[in-house]
């Protein structure tokens, strides 16, 4: 397992425990958090804020349908990642996100965050019945 290879498995079992603590160690203390959000763009700073950001932009408590991490000729990583909303109170949510990591020294140094939105069953369905997919 290269060093790329265990960043990924740690990066997924801390968002997907969403033990932020866990996850905020992966950062460098200064890195650049670049979101692109639904309609929306913004910036942090800071290994304990990118990762409250990285860990709120989930539908709530879930796990993920699919989790594909690739390592770039560089070093750094492209994980592109559905999270399937699962909690007493919802359940069905869907999110489909692609993050960017650049990778220094085994850590995460900045991170650019790509989400198409939140989905809800209702949309999903729509989505189904509108615009099938041609590939899941």
């Amino acid at each position: 397992m290269t060093d790329t290879d265990d960043l990924a498995v740690r990066y997924r079992d801390a968002v997907e425990r969403q033990d932020l603590t866990t996850l905020a160690t992966l950062y460098h203390p200064d890195v650049l958090l670049d979101a692109h959000v639904p309609n929306w763009r913004f910036q942090v700073i800071g290994r304990t804020e990118v990762a409250r950001i990285t860990g709120g932009a989930l539908p709530g408590p879930g796990r993920f349908e699919r989790f594909d991490a690739e390592p770039t000729a560089d070093g750094d990583l492209l994980v592109q990642f559905q999270w399937r909303q699962h909690s007493e109170v919802r359940t069905g949510a869907l999110a489909r996100q692609l993050h960017v990591l650049r990778v220094e020294a085994g850590r995460i140094v900045a991170q650019t965050l790509f989400c198409a939105g939140v989905w809800d069953p209702e949309l999903q369905q729509q989505m189904a019945t509108d615009a099938p997919l041609v590939q899941p």
